[in-house]
């Protein structure tokens, strides 16, 4: 049993750097949640590379309840940042320049102590996030429903150095007990970028796109720690743990419980790995896990530049591996990424990355996109599409059609939540039904992505929705909001949209355009 180090009734006792309160202006703050998540090994429910079913094992247990890292607005805890979904099961990406701070409020909302300990930065005994005797830090083990901010110095040590790629990557995990935490999905990175080759936003400046890549075995078996590691102790034959199970009967189960995984996904699963062609794309590579993690990561059409120093297309990797590789994106196409090791791969560890060809759509280049924990992407709302649809005769009446995505608590349910929207200083408060549909003379709500048992509810932590704002009152409020003149949006008309759903706020900008008129 561990004793916690902070409780809930002691309030945030951390926020400091070796007793003083680090310099504002130089600190990057992060508000970090652990909670429990039905992760989905396999969302698409098959083997979309190789064209198959699923192993069976992994069919008939495709989910699992896991602890993820989460990141959160602010201190209220209440509206959860949009999650980027080629990281994964990785949490939050920290990064800085080197000489800041990263202040990290973390808040437990698991069932167990937890901490968040980090690799490469520098810390006080408090912040170090790891318990062990004889005198562990505050930090070390956050009881559930407590809260600690964390605070870690970017110094020269966590730094690149001249030679070394203009960014590096560090991780980050709970360690109060150690590996079952991380086996937990409790893992994150951080990325420390060397001013002098920094953009002014603080990325590096040699680079026009970031990845990350987490190569780790989940053993997913029904087995207790103690009864693995007796069998490993008796005799092949010795019958072993509390149902008197063979040595051979053991390493069956471990086998069948293995998911060998990349950021948390199987057998091609791992989805957003997208890139242009002509980009200088950095992938941050990491190792984790236990004496079965060896990894060698490849990747097809494409080669990489290891750490500054080799041109190689795979990478070599040790449990608690951090590495660099910079690729130039030259060969369009839709290519193989996988771990060389032969049963990984059998099990698994492959997914593929798209170089999108010069001339095509591709995937945005704006740096909310293309790189890890920047400021404009944490957000909890997101409009995809914004049009404005005028009507020349009011019959049938202008619209404005919105396609977006808010983060919502997981599970969540429609019959018991409002839905409050508002442009401008106009207002309409919305109540869907179990299907997600709600109606009214001005305005129409859709659930995208409600879940199949009719229950009403939506899985995932993340609503799509559709709306449309019906009625000339939401034109006029454009006109007074001067975005609209004489019938013709002005360029580039931005206007601020919120979304209200219980508790939690989510703010944000959409971009009208101009859908003609009906």
């Amino acid at each position: 049993m561990i004793e916690p180090t902070v409780i809930p009734e002691m309030g945030d006792v951390g926020g400091r750097f070796f007793g003083e309160i680090p310099d504002a202006k130089k600190t990057r703050h992060y508000y970090i949640a652990a909670e429990p998540v039905l992760w989905d090994f396999a969302p698409e429910g098959r083997d979309s590379v190789c064209g198959k079913l699923l192993p069976p094992d992994v069919l008939l247990h495709r989910h699992s309840w896991k602890v993820r890292y989460v990141q959160y607005a602010d201190d209220t805890f209440s509206a959860r940042i949009l999650p980027m979904e080629r990281l994964g099961i990785l949490g939050p990406v920290l990064r800085g320049v080197t000489g800041e701070y990263l202040a990290v409020t973390f808040l437990n909302r698991s069932w167990m102590p937890l901490s968040m300990h980090p690799h490469g930065v520098k810390y006080d005994k408090d912040s170090e996030g790891s318990f062990y005797k004889p005198s562990p830090g505050r930090g070390a083990a956050v009881a559930p429903g407590a809260k600690f901010t964390y605070v870690w110095h970017l110094n020269e040590a966590s730094a690149p150095r001249t030679g070394e790629p203009s960014s590096k990557a560090w991780l980050y995990h709970s360690h109060v007990t150690g590996e079952e935490e991380i086996n937990q999905g409790l893992i994150g990175s951080i990325i420390v970028t060397d001013p002098a080759r920094a953009r002014p936003d603080g990325t590096p400046a040699d680079v026009d796109r970031e990845m990350a890549s987490l190569f780790l075995i989940f053993n997913e078996s029904s087995l207790s720690e103690g009864e693995a590691e007796e069998a490993d102790e008796r005799p092949v034959n010795a019958p072993t743990g509390p149902v008197q199970r063979t040595w051979a009967e053991i390493q069956e189960i471990m086998q069948q419980g293995e998911r060998h995984t990349i950021n948390g996904r199987v057998f091609g699963n791992l989805a957003g790995l997208e890139m242009n062609q002509g980009e200088r794309v950095r992938w941050y590579v990491f190792g984790l896990g236990s004496e079965k993690d060896f990894h060698t990561a490849h990747w097809h059409g494409e080669s990489v530049v290891e750490n500054n120093l080799t041109r190689t297309d795979v990478v070599e990797l040790l449990p608690g591996s951090m590495k660099v590789a910079d690729m130039h994106m030259d060969n369009p196409g839709t290519w193989l990424l996988h771990c060389h090791v032969g049963d990984h791969m059998s099990e698994g560890m492959f997914t593929r990355f798209t170089v999108h060809p010069k001339g095509t759509p591709g995937v945005s280049r704006e740096p909310e996109v293309a790189f890890f924990g920047m400021p404009q992407s944490a957000r909890t709302l997101r409009i995809h599409t914004a049009e404005l649809l005028l009507s020349k005769s009011n019959i049938p009446a202008s619209e404005i059609n919105l396609t977006g995505e808010v983060t919502v608590p997981d599970p969540f349910s429609l019959a018991r939540n409002e839905f409050k929207v508002q442009v401008g200083q106009k207002t309409i408060v919305l109540h869907p039904d179990a299907s997600g549909i709600s109606v009214s003379p001005v305005a129409i709500l859709l659930v995208k992505n409600t879940s199949l048992s009719g229950n009403g509810n939506v899985i995932g932590g993340t609503l799509n929705f559709e709306l449309t704002l019906k009625g000339e009152s939401w034109v006029e409020e454009l006109r007074q909001l001067k975005l609209l003149r004489q019938d013709t949006l002005t360029p580039n008309a931005s206007v601020k949209c919120s979304l209200s759903i219980g508790a939690a706020q989510h703010d944000t900008f959409m971009v009208l355009k101009d859908a003609g008129h009906k």
